[in-house]
């Protein structure tokens, strides 16, 4: 489902970020504990945070 990289990251718009955040949330939501699928959301919801940190932009 998530393939990216901090690279790919960096290339985004603050408005793919943000929507990539909320599809990564949603999609963390949905998901059943201990399962690939929820690894990934997480693991993609990590990086997607941390690029926005790095940028100084914070989601509500």
């Amino acid at each position: 489902m998530f393939k990216l990289s901090q690279t790919d990251l960096r290339t985004k718009t603050d408005a793919e970020l943000a929507d990539l955040f909320n599809q990564a949330s949603r999609h963390l939501a949905t998901a059943l504990r201990l399962t690939t699928c929820f690894a990934e959301a997480a693991s993609a919801l990590g990086l997607i945070r941390n690029e926005l940190t790095r940028r100084g932009l914070h989601l509500r």
